[in-house]
């Protein structure tokens, strides 16, 4: 008899578990990184002054000038970061149009690298150098591609990972 005991315990034990389980689940893998939201959004979009490819200095302020910006985070050796830029590159004189500007941050690249790059690819975009990714790191990036979307008056307004498919609603 006490083993028949021992068993129907075990098994309230179980069924009590796995009532709890589904009580108590933890919430959706989507709705557990609500904490992860850039801390950039709704803030000054951080300014800084880089080497570009073409041998200048370019100040992320002054390249908007008062204008809506997409500011994209890239690498060369990136496949995600060479598919935006593909896009951006074929959608640029579109996007001109909107009145946004497209600030295109190679991180951690040499000017060389990136020169022949973008030669090979026909790209003919101003493209700043972010040689030691001290910029990437202020901004603290997770990785590439990442795209700052700032607008008109300098504030971030989003922070994504790919190109949405309506560039101007994420100014909205």
């Amino acid at each position: 008899m006490g083993n028949i005991k021992i068993k129907s315990n075990l098994v309230l034990m179980v069924v009590a578990a796995a009532f709890a389980l589904t009580l108590f689940r933890p919430a959706p893998a989507s709705g557990q990184f609500y904490f992860m939201e850039n801390e950039d959004i709704g803030k000054e979009i951080k300014d800084f002054t880089l080497k570009m490819v073409n041998g200048e200095e370019g100040n992320l302020k002054k390249y908007l000038d008062g204008k809506k910006g997409v500011v994209f985070f890239w690498a060369t050796w990136c496949p995600h970061c060479v598919k935006e830029l593909q896009v951006l590159n074929n959608q640029k004189d579109d996007i001109a149009k909107k009145g946004i500007k497209l600030v295109l941050v190679d991180v951690g690249e040499d000017e060389g690298i990136v020169g022949r790059y973008l030669k090979k690819k026909n790209i003919e975009m101003d493209v700043f150098l972010d040689e030691d990714s001290e910029v990437s790191d202020a901004y603290g990036l997770i990785g590439v591609p990442t795209f700052y979307f700032v607008d008109d008056k300098g504030m971030v307004a989003d922070v994504k990972h790919s190109l949405p498919d309506d560039l101007e609603k994420v100014f909205q």
